[in-house]
């Protein structure tokens, strides 16, 4: 069962989500005169989540409220559980029933 969890309000937002985790690595590469390639990784990887929720209107009003005032959201799906706070937010048009296709991405938080 999946589940998306406001923690701060112990606010349940949708059963509806689907995620994956990504990751952003810094690196810089120099090539050298023997046409080698050196390549030099800055510090550890930005992990982020993207998901795809899908909420009627008042899960829309809890993902807004959430976004508002950063707070810990924790995502529960087959694969584990993922805690993190919304950095980028965007609904669908209206669909049918009165739901809504939410793209949010979230910063990992770490984990309790």
């Amino acid at each position: 069962m999946a589940l998306m969890k406001n923690e701060d309000t112990n606010t349940r937002i949708s059963m509806f989500v689907n995620m994956e985790a990504e990751q952003e690595v810094i690196r810089t590469s120099q090539q050298l005169l023997t046409g080698e390639v050196y390549i030099q990784r800055i510090g550890n990887p930005t992990v982020s989540y993207s998901a795809a929720v899908y909420v009627d209107r008042s899960g829309k009003a809890l993902l807004q409220a959430a976004e508002d005032t950063a707070a810990l959201l924790k995502i529960e799906v087959k694969h584990g559980v993922y805690y993190g706070r919304i950095t980028a937010l965007k609904f669908s048009d209206r669909m049918a029933g009165d739901w809504f296709k939410a793209e949010v991405s979230l910063t990992k938080e770490a984990s309790e």
